[in-house]
Order: structure tokens, then sequence, then C-alpha cells
């Protein structure tokens, strides 16, 4: 069985997530934001969330975290307070209103950030199908259906009009069934320890 599972998992445009740059400064933002939202953040322990949610594959760099924290501060999204040399930053009345208007998109990135996850994991296997199971949750199948799905379509990418509207009525088919099922688990992680600053 193939098990490739890159790129599988949708990225606003951005590519997969296994190539090139990861997430926008837009996409930190509202991330940095929904964790904000749980309590008050160093910049530090945003950086470390970040890695630790998706098992050490997407950890932004201080040089492209603390723009991000000073853009909220000037967008009046977060206030921050100097603790020493250090500073907190805390979700702002006007940033929770934000974060709120962008609930869905903030769900995707978080989706993504486990996603994400589950990959370490399932490599961290050594591609073994049962032990990769046990450690994601995924079915060999599961994977198998995804990657079959990506080949059909690609097999397809030259198909006329009528065949394409064959298609869509196919995926738009699928897509209501998947759907129906439990709705997916969209929140940033809670973190015990919130509330730090």
């Amino acid at each position: 069985m193939d098990n490739d599972i890159t790129g599988d998992m949708p990225s606003q445009g951005h590519g997969s997530l296994t190539r090139g740059r990861k997430f926008t400064a837009q996409e930190l933002y509202l991330m940095t934001l929904a964790l904000l939202e749980q309590g008050p953040r160093h910049g530090y322990e945003v950086i470390k969330e970040l890695k630790a949610t998706s098992l050490g594959f997407y950890s932004p760099s201080p040089g492209a975290l603390y723009p991000v924290l000073g853009q909220m501060v000037q967008q009046g999204h977060a206030r921050v307070e100097a603790e020493g040399k250090r500073k907190c930053y805390m979700l702002s009345d006007s940033g929770r209103r934000y974060l709120e208007s962008q609930a869905h998109a903030v769900q995707m990135l978080f989706t993504r950030l486990r996603h994400a996850a589950k990959k370490m994991l399932w490599i961290s296997q050594n591609m073994d199908p049962e032990a990769a199971a046990q450690a994601t949750g995924w079915l060999p199948e599961f994977v198998e259906a995804r990657r079959a799905m990506r080949s059909a379509l690609f097999a397809r990418s030259d198909a006329d009009h009528n065949e394409q509207r064959r298609l869509v009525a196919i995926l738009n088919k699928a897509v209501a069934e998947i759907e129906q099922g439990a709705a997916p688990s969209g929140t940033p992680p809670a973190n015990k320890s919130r509330g730090a600053c």
C-alpha cells in the first residue's frame, strides 16, 4: 500500500503542509489570538504551544512571532504588560470580537495543526500500518482511501466540462455524507498553565 499522507489537508491556497512556508503571518496572527483567548501568554509560550500541538511540525521563530504580536497591539487586538525584561500579551475586547468573526478560519488552522501532528506520529512509526494506526487513530484503509481519491482526481485533470460536472456531483455528495458525521474539534488545545503571566 502507498502510505503517502502528504498534501491531503486543505491549506487555504498555500500548498501542502509538508512543503515550503507552513503558515502565513495572518494565519499565525489568528492562531496566536486564539491562544491568548485562553489566557495571557509570553511570546515564548505561544511558540512552545504551537510546537507541542503539532508535535514539532510547526514552531514559529521569534522573528516571525514578535512582529505579529506587535501588530496585534497596534491593531488593538491585544494588550501588553512589561514584566521586567519580558512582555505578557493579553487578548483585548476588540481582539475577542475579531476572533469571533474569524471562528471558522481558526477552526481550520488548528485542524491543520492536529493533522500535521498525526502525520508526524505516522512517520515516526516507520510507516508500520498497525503501529501508526494505534498512534494516530488513522486506519491504513482510511489513509489509502484519501490517497486513492487524490490519484483519481489527478488522473481526470484533463476531463471536459461535462465530465467535470459529473465529478463535482460525486464530490459534493461525498462531502455532504462526510459532514453528516461528528463535527470536528476545531478549538485550540486547552493549556493547564494558561494565565501564567
